[in-house]
């Protein structure tokens, strides 16, 4: 068949040209053909310039693998409420398992009739492909691996990017579905007391898409080996505070993980992504295509190494905060820690996340949801007039009360009018900061405490009391 917008050939059957993407119908094609039979191209010499007008031969697209309906050939989309492959046309469902087998048996048909070209190589960091339904010719960079045609509305995978090292061990199917994560996010902010008002009636959701986002997941122990100063102290009724006793601690003992997750995008914020943690990985299955379509995938452009720093330094906080707990003293003045890993193992896993950008007053707020647990979280906007009319009334009464009460205790003129503005400020910073916070639920992951395997095992716990003259010795020599 021969397009009659720009005179390509296209295989028998094929619904959209794979030059240009122009509708074929079998008149036009056969026109078309009998005006190259009739009038043949000029075969240009090696090296030369094509004619002007003369169609391009079009590279061989990367073969891809349509999310089709076995009983219509209707788009099918994973349904999160049954568990299954649905199709938009006829109703039908299948489980993971059925549309594997169909895919793999259409897969072996179309290589027996010579289908299924090779990937195209890369091209400004562009991957071509031939959609699997309507033969158009798509376009995606060389991370993406799940498509939406423009011509067809089919999601097309593309199998190479999860074939040998770069397929997915595991995978958590999505358990929420895109309204649900609507509902989510206008009940995330709908009882926001600091919330601008404009921001409920005026702010429009641009965007939301489920995305199958590529994380490494970590095994390992971590192992701690710490040497600690530490004091005691008391405050007379003076408020001067006084040490009663030095010490010096050792510390020796490990922490096991596993699973803790790291993002491998780069299109994918660090913070966001850790935030909408934790996944429960009783929920994990063996990764499988038939959990994709219906949703956006990409593979790994992290590689391995950089994410597994960023699991350390969660271990490392987590085994140092649960260290310092056992030693039971008022302060930890100075301390050396060294901490080595042992075990290490890791995998590759796709992992559920509805993505949503918000617009309001011409800026961009984005929301994620954790597509299996159905947590939400995003940094919200926050009315100066209503922070102001809760912290202006609050420092107000806070320093009548300060006034009243330490003119009735009898404390002197210094402190009376001192205390009178200095403590109200300080309570009103603490509450102002409590409730910005409130309204930011992005942070950057600083545990592994949800992925724990075994508790805090100590191996050695010792400490003993060091007059001051030792404990400057000691630390010093620990500084040094």
């Amino acid at each position: 068949m021969f397009c009659t917008q720009c005179g390509a050939e296209n295989a028998d059957g094929t619904k959209f040209c794979v030059n240009c993407g122009a509708p074929l119908t079998q008149e036009g094609a056969q026109t078309a053909a009998q005006n190259n039979a009739a009038q043949p191209m000029p075969q240009a010499q090696p090296g030369a310039a094509q004619p002007a007008g003369a169609p391009q031969k079009p590279k061989a697209a990367g073969h891809t693998m349509a999310s089709s309906c076995p009983a219509c050939g209707g788009a099918m989309v994973f349904d999160p409420t049954l568990g299954k492959l649905k199709c938009d046309f006829c109703g039908s469902a299948y489980t993971p398992e059925e549309m594997e087998a169909a895919w793999k048996e259409k897969a072996a048909k179309t290589a027996a009739e010579g289908g299924g070209r090779e990937m195209l190589g890369e091209d400004d960091g562009m991957l071509g492909y031939t959609c699997s339904t309507c033969g158009a010719e798509l376009m995606a960079d060389q991370n993406t691996a799940v498509m939406i045609c423009p011509y067809c509305g089919s999601h097309t995978l593309a199998p190479a990017q999860f074939s040998g090292s770069l397929k997915p061990n595991y995978i958590i199917p999505f358990a929420h579905t895109k309204q649900e994560a609507v509902d989510k996010y206008h009940s995330f902010y709908d009882k926001r007391f600091l919330l601008p008002k404009s921001f409920k009636t005026d702010s429009h959701v641009e965007e939301i898409q489920g995305v199958y986002v590529p994380f490494w997941l970590f095994d390992g122990k971590v192992n701690l080996e710490g040497h600690y100063m530490a004091q005691d102290t008391s405050t007379d009724k003076d408020g001067h505070k006084h040490v009663t006793g030095r010490f010096e601690v050792y510390r020796e003992g490990h922490l096991s993980y596993e699973k803790v997750p790291a993002d491998g995008s780069r299109r994918m914020d660090d913070a966001i992504m850790d935030s909408v943690e934790p996944y429960t990985f009783a929920d994990i299955k063996e990764f499988s295509m038939s959990y994709l379509p219906g949703f956006l995938a990409e593979r790994y452009d992290v590689e391995v190494e950089e994410c597994r720093k960023r699991a350390h330094e969660r271990a490392e906080k987590t085994i140092t905060s649960q260290v310092e707990d056992t030693i039971r003293h008022d302060e930890i003045v100075s301390k050396n820690v060294k901490c080595t890993f042992a075990n290490e193992k890791h995998s590759y896993a796709m992992l559920p996340v509805w993505m949503l950008v918000t617009k309001w007053q011409d800026k961009t707020y984005k929301f994620a949801m954790n597509g299996q647990t159905g947590k939400m979280v995003g940094d919200l906007p926050v009315s100066a007039p209503k922070m102001a009319a809760v912290l202006v009334p609050l420092f107000i009464v806070a320093m009548v009360l300060y006034h009243l009460i330490a003119k009735a205790v009898g404390a002197d003129t210094v402190y009376l009018w001192a205390g009178t503005f200095v403590f109200p400020m300080i309570l009103t910073l603490i509450v102002g900061m409590i409730m910005y916070g409130s309204m930011k639920s992005v942070a950057k992951g600083s545990s592994v405490t949800n992925y724990i395997n075994n508790s805090l095992q100590l191996t050695r716990q010792e400490e003993k009391r060091v007059n001051v003259f030792q404990a400057s010795t000691i630390q010093k020599e620990m500084k040094g």
